[in-house]
């Protein structure tokens, strides 16, 4: 498969998902920045240009081609709502999860700019869905934090499908009534980690923080009850455990269920370091760009949330190669390409594909929602047939 023929397969995606009212023009462009993010793997404007001159998919120099790429970031058109928002809210609709787990994290980008991401767990990794920026280092001008975070909140709602079971999970910044609240008003629920020193009460009325439910390492407590005195109180979940490797306690509160399995949920978060990982030093190289001014800002995390869910989607289809084939018995442990990421084995598929080595079109979807982790879940695949082995034709594809 040549460069020409991903680049169609992209740009077809694109017509089929973005807005009716973003032109073709400004389709292209998106396009064309999208494959130059995967390709240089990097969101500076100087490598993308580069990468596209290298990919052939015009005849202009590398330096012509940055100052298109700099026409992008300043094109009025290219807005999230319009080139990324209902491409999601369509991606999302076609989908049919038990649940959707949602992630929401800050990141910097350096000292420049500060982004709250919303993210879809899926598979050890996340999907950015949505995201609010704002300078770094300097009181925020209009809207006031939360009011931002509501806001986010709305646009997420717009993008899910009606009837799914959503769940948010959050670090501490939102282990408070300020989040939760909003949350359980849209009929979503929560599992978010609190300070320590939350204070929480049993149904006896007895007070005490959080994290004196636990006293060593290696220990773990649960209980129906009451958090946040200062805001009135809720009712919540608590749920505390101290692993052995922790420095320190986690202390969780949930809506939902007391019960061990709100550890195994939260976790879920975690992948979102690994998604601002790819934005940056992984991937993108976000922090080495010289975009500076928020609206370019916004409409290059327009392009980098485009190339994320590609490359993703590549990766979910290596994943799904991998598990079509019957294991061989003799495998106890993960093979070399369990090892990688979906976003790594994405990654290489594309270069691959740009390249020319390989030539199997692209398939636009996500499989497998409710697998664990795709390296989890190649394990799994592995050791049944080893456990199992005159079975190991019949194993499904989804241990």
């Amino acid at each position: 498969m040549s460069t020409s023929i991903v680049y169609q397969q992209v740009r077809q995606m694109l017509e089929q998902t973005l807005d009716p009212k973003v032109d073709d023009s400004t389709k292209e462009r998106i396009t064309l920045l999208v494959l130059g993010i995967i390709r240089a793997e990097s969101a500076s404007p100087a490598r993308i240009a580069e990468a596209l001159e290298q990919l052939g998919l015009t005849n202009a120099t590398a330096e012509s081609i940055e100052r298109r790429i700099r026409r992008i970031e300043n094109d009025p058109e290219i807005l999230a709502t319009t080139c990324f928002y209902t491409f999601a809210k369509q991606q999302l609709n076609k989908q049919q999860p038990d649940e959707f787990i949602i992630a929401l994290d800050p990141t910097t980008q350096d000292d420049r700019v500060v982004m709250v991401s919303a993210s879809i767990c899926y598979r050890g990794r996340t999907l950015p869905i949505a995201w609010v920026v704002w300078p770094a280092n300097k009181p925020l001008e209009g809207d006031r934090f939360w009011k931002r975070i509501s806001a986010l909140l709305d646009i997420v709602k717009d993008l899910l499908p009606t009837g799914v079971f959503v769940t948010w999970v959050a670090d501490r910044a939102f282990g408070t009534p300020a989040f939760t609240d909003m949350i359980t008003a849209y009929g979503w629920h929560y599992v978010v980690r609190v300070q320590r020193q939350t204070l929480c009460k049993n149904k006896k009325g007895v007070e005490r923080q959080v994290v004196s439910l636990v006293k060593t390492s290696g220990r773990r407590a649960k209980m129906n009850g009451k958090v946040f005195k200062k805001y009135n109180w809720r009712n919540a979940s608590v749920v505390v455990f101290w692993g052995k490797r922790y420095e320190e306690p986690l202390c969780i509160v949930s809506d939902l269920p007391v019960s061990w399995s709100l550890i195994h949920k939260y976790q879920k978060r975690y992948p979102i370091e690994t998604t601002f990982r790819d934005y940056k030093s992984n991937g993108w190289h976000w922090e080495q760009g010289q975009v500076k001014d928020i609206g370019h800002t916004q409409r290059l995390l327009v392009g980098m949330a485009l190339a994320t869910w590609v490359v993703l989607y590549a990766g979910t289809q290596v994943a799904s190669e991998y598990l079509s084939k019957p294991p061989t018995g003799n495998r106890r442990t993960v093979p070399w390409i369990g090892k990688r990421s979906l976003f790594h084995i994405g990654l290489q598929r594309l270069k691959c594909l740009f390249s020319g080595i390989c030539h199997i079109a692209i398939s636009f979807q996500f499989t497998d929602w409710d697998a664990p982790n795709w390296q989890k879940q190649l394990y799994s695949h592995h050791a049944y047939g080893y456990i199992f082995p005159n079975m190991r034709k019949k194993v499904a594809c989804n241990v």
